[in-house]
């Protein structure tokens, strides 16, 4: 058996109000002010020809995830190549990755837990989703031509 715990279900309010006030702090120091919006505990920003959304979701009794994505196509065909394209984009990312949500829009995002959440790791998330959607949305939308 494992020497690792165990996770147990279960919501974590205060937790996810914790993660809540670090994220906004660290949105403080990565951004200026009226940059990012808030609406029902999700926090956007836009950047280059995307828009970034950062939420905090319940996970297990003892932590929540902390999800940062974006839209990076939407209304495409999901032709074989364009499937292909992405499978073959999730290979080489590094962190994080491409999806396909119930009306065929293109994601990308990554998740890390919250708990023990610091500047450095929230940075990145926000770094890399930004940087990766807005590089690519383009290019998958060229599929569609």
């Amino acid at each position: 058996m494992p020497k690792f715990k165990v996770l147990k279900e279960g919501v974590n309010q205060e937790l996810i109000k914790q993660t809540h006030q670090k994220i906004k702090s660290f949105i403080q120091e990565l951004f200026h002010e009226n940059e990012v919006i808030e609406v029902d505990g999700t926090y956007s920003f836009t950047f280059g020809t995307v828009s970034v959304n950062v939420r905090v979701l319940p996970w297990h009794s003892e932590d929540v995830l902390v999800e940062v994505f974006s839209y990076v196509a939407e209304e495409i065909e999901l032709s074989p190549s364009v499937m292909e394209e992405l499978l073959r984009l999730n290979a080489t990312t590094h962190f994080g990755a491409f999806g396909i949500t119930f009306d065929n829009s293109v994601v990308f995002s990554y998740s890390i837990a919250g708990a023990n959440l610091d500047f450095n790791e929230f940075a990145a998330a926000v770094q890399t989703v930004a940087t990766v959607a807005d590089s690519y949305d383009e290019l998958l939308k060229e599929f569609n031509v």
